[in-house]
Formats: C-alpha cells, structure tokens, sequence
C-alpha cells in the first residue's frame, strides 16, 4: 500500500495532479484547494491513501496526514463514497471536525451529491470519532511527531496509545530511535 509519495508535480487535470516520482508518473486525486497549493512546487509531499475497487486502483493525495485521517474516516461512512469524501475534504479537515461536532447538517448538504440523510449519518457515525483528532490536530507538530504518528497508525495503534507516547518524544531524537521507543513504550 502506498502511504507517502515525494515527486514533482508535472501536470494537473481537473481533478488530479501527476506526481513523477523518480521517472515513475503517479495520478494523485487531491481536494481542489490543495491541488492549487501544489501547483507552484518544485517538489511535493502528499500523504496517499491508495483506494481499490475490482475495476480501478486510486490514489488520493492530502498536504498531510490528519487531512488523509479524515478522508479515511469519511469513506467508513456507508453512502460515502470517495469522490463525495474528496469534496467534503475541499474545506479543510478542522472545518469537517467542527461541522461534525456542531451537528451542522446544512455544512455537509452544501457538498455535491450529498442529502440531507447521508449527511446525518456522516455527524452521527462521526462524532465520537472526531473528538480525540481535534484535541491532537490543531496544535502544531513538528516532523518528527508526525513520522511517529504515520507510522503508528500504519501498525494499527489506536490514536489514544499513540498520543500517550507522542508528547514524551525528544525533539532531538532521530526517527527510528523515536518509533522504536514508542513501540516499547506504547500502552504503558
């Protein structure tokens, strides 16, 4: 499963932006308003969360992991699928948690191809999803916590575990050192 891709950005189309990573050209759905963003780099770094159907493998591409969380969240919910979950995630990932938190109905009818029903479900399967990503999400993280954090959920860590050993990294303290003490330290 592809989780990260680093690349130059080499073309947009409607919807997606052509990432050529070492040679190879990947096509990256990404919310509009992060598809902008990438236009002007030499070089990007999308968190992907690669989509299979019988018919078609997708990749969809966020500036970063929480945006990705989300979207992932987004897809659980049954009537969501991932073209209506990329045009919710067009708002922002704390825009959607707080929509969520405030049962704000009419945030999520404003999305095409999502009613009033489906909607419902969105706040209902959600919110006692989106609490504990708010609390963690909206303070700043440096790129050490975030690597940690990808990887631990990669493993399967809920996110309760992973903040418990997040706040006692070193920022000092190289990558592998910092997931290996978090492995042994996780739960405890």
């Amino acid at each position: 499963m592809i989780r990260l891709l680093t690349g130059t950005p080499v073309s947009l189309a409607e919807d997606v932006v052509i990432l050529d990573v070492h040679g190879v050209g990947y096509e990256v759905w990404m919310p509009a308003k992060q598809r902008v963003l990438v236009l002007g780099q030499s070089e990007a770094t999308l968190h992907i969360y690669t989509h299979v159907r019988e018919d078609a493998l997708q990749l969809f591409g966020f500036l970063d992991a929480m945006e990705r969380r989300m979207f992932e969240l987004l897809l659980g919910v049954s009537g969501v699928g991932p073209k209506s979950a990329l045009a919710v995630m067009d708002k922002g990932a704390e825009a959607v948690i707080l929509a969520i938190q405030q049962s704000d109905v009419g945030f999520f009818q404003g999305v095409p191809r999502l009613g009033k029903k489906t909607a419902q479900k969105i706040i209902l399967e959600l919110q006692s999803k989106v609490g504990s990503l708010l609390d963690f999400t909206l303070a700043p993280q440096n790129q050490l916590t975030q690597d940690v954090r990808d990887a631990l959920l990669n493993m399967g860590y809920n996110e309760a575990a992973i903040e418990s050993v997040l706040s006692q990294l070193q920022p000092e303290w190289e990558v592998a050192y910092a997931l290996k003490w978090s492995l042994q330290n996780i739960g405890k």
